[in-house]
């Protein structure tokens, strides 16, 4: 068993007053003290939540993409964000990205048959790739899940609306009419609508 020595006790007030201060930090008073400064509307988002800037559809960007050998979609992932936000869909790409337009319909129509598509929700946003394709030169479907009811909090399901001579589209079926933004990774196209 060691010999301790006594703190002196100017380090036994700071230890104590550190104590104070963490536990009075850790607890959250319903009231706020009459000089503090009034809670923050929404919670910061978490650091690794992308900061984007939001905007309104429709979205347009125009890319060169060098022919033949359209960009494949290979793949359509969804994912919700609540920490951040957002709903997010992922567009797979095997080739560069191609142009793209983002837009807001009333109906979504199946190109070419031009039949209505029942999709879950209330808002419709459409997003066309060109040139794109999702399938083989054989004519096989490249994407497994053409078609999926999800239900996160804006985002509830999407469809591929169209895949004919070099025009890929894909809609989403929404709660209601958002803001997006849209972002591009080597291989992939993501869109984030707001929750």
């Amino acid at each position: 068993m060691g010999f301790r020595f006594p703190a002196p006790p100017s380090l036994v007030r700071a230890a104590v007053l550190g104590v104070a201060l963490v536990a009075a930090s850790s607890c959250s008073a319903s009231n706020p003290a009459p000089d503090s400064a009034p809670p923050a509307a929404s919670p910061a988002p978490a650091a690794s939540c992308d900061s984007g800037a939001w905007r309104s559809a429709p979205v347009s960007v125009s890319h060169s993409v060098p022919v033949p050998g359209l960009p494949v979609v290979t793949a359509i992932r969804t994912a919700a964000h609540p920490e951040c936000g957002y709903d997010r869909l992922v567009l797979d790409l095997n080739g560069p990205v191609p142009s793209y337009g983002v837009r807001y319909v009333t109906q979504v129509i199946a190109d070419p048959s031009g039949m209505p598509i029942t999709l879950a929700g209330r808002s419709y946003l459409l997003i066309t790739l060109r040139p794109a394709q999702a399938h083989t030169e054989a004519g096989a479907t490249t994407i497994v899940r053409p078609s999926k009811t999800v239900d996160y909090p804006v985002l509830k399901s999407y469809a591929v609306a169209g895949d004919f001579e070099g025009v890929f589209t894909v809609a989403l079926g929404l709660t209601g009419t958002t803001s997006i933004r849209v972002g591009e990774l080597p291989g992939h196209l993501y869109i984030d609508v707001r929750a």
